[in-house]
């Protein structure tokens, strides 16, 4: 089980990649999906289960390359935080698309999220070609879009439409190499809509 953390932002958090074939890293991030059931209920309107009909392997465009279907989760020693899902190279060449990232419900609001996408913007420094993160977000999903553009995110183009999402949603960008907005001990956090509640993308 998940346990609660009482200090995020002094835990010696590190970034993991998870194989998903392996027994074990599916285990970690099935355990992590399973601790934001909202993601699915706000998504597709279904609540997750262990027998998904869109297991987290299955997750990325089929137009990705299975090199660069990256699955990552954030550890503090041996304790599971966050888990995010990138895909390089995508929508464009210079591209990585964000296409998950969750944190479960004991530790929002205590700036997790905002370290796991510095972590992953650390990262993606070394990511030959890669120079822009790429997401969308439903526009229901206000903490979602909070919560990116409190990380340095910006909206690109609004009313883009997907399969299987009923609402139209923002496209974000930022530069890898971006100064993050979140300084913990510089500009405040908005509690009222910074939760990494619900964050994914689809990419069209």
């Amino acid at each position: 089980m998940l346990r609660t953390c009482q200090k995020a932002c002094s835990l010696l958090m590190f970034l993991r990649r998870l194989n998903l074939e392996d027994p074990r890293d599916r285990e970690i991030a099935q355990e992590l999906f399973l601790a934001a059931p909202e993601y699915e209920v706000d998504a597709f309107g279904r609540l997750p289960s262990n027998d998904m009909a869109q297991p987290l392997e299955g997750r990325f465009p089929s137009a990705c390359a299975p090199e660069h279907r990256l699955t990552f989760a954030a550890f503090d020693h041996d304790r599971p935080l966050g888990l995010a899902q990138v895909a390089l190279h995508m929508p464009s060449a210079d591209a990585a698309a964000l296409l998950l990232l969750l944190v479960p419900a004991p530790l929002r609001k205590q700036h997790v999220g905002c370290e796991i996408v510095e972590r992953l913007s650390r990262q993606a420094r070394r990511w030959p070609g890669i120079s822009q993160w790429y997401l969308s977000v439903t526009d229901t999903n206000t903490g979602g879009l909070a919560f990116w553009r409190h990380c340095g995110f910006r909206t690109t183009a609004t009313g883009l439409t997907a399969a299987g999402f009923t609402h139209t949603m923002h496209a974000m960008t930022r530069a890898v190499k971006q100064r993050p907005l979140c300084q913990r001990h510089g500009v405040p956090e908005d509690d009222a809509g910074v939760d990494a509640r619900n964050l994914f993308a689809r990419l069209r």
